[in-house]
């Protein structure tokens, strides 16, 4: 059975380039004010493809075995 693959968020204000959320989708969410994680997925989602400016989002995977 494969390990299950972590992902941990790094959320960068764009024109400081200050952190303003790092962990887990859900724990971004939270620091970030959204709903749940399903929202924050659709902020990266946003941010990542230009639609959501002011951010740049960072993406790390950490698998676990």
């Amino acid at each position: 059975m494969k390990g299950l693959v972590m992902k941990y968020y790094t959320v960068y204000r764009e024109d400081t380039e200050e952190i303003i959320a790092f962990g887990n989708a859900v724990k971004c969410a939270e620091i970030l004010g959204l709903k749940d994680a399903r929202q924050f997925h659709a902020f990266v989602s946003k941010t990542r493809s230009g639609l959501r400016k002011h951010y740049i989002v960072v993406v790390e995977e950490d698998n676990e075995e």
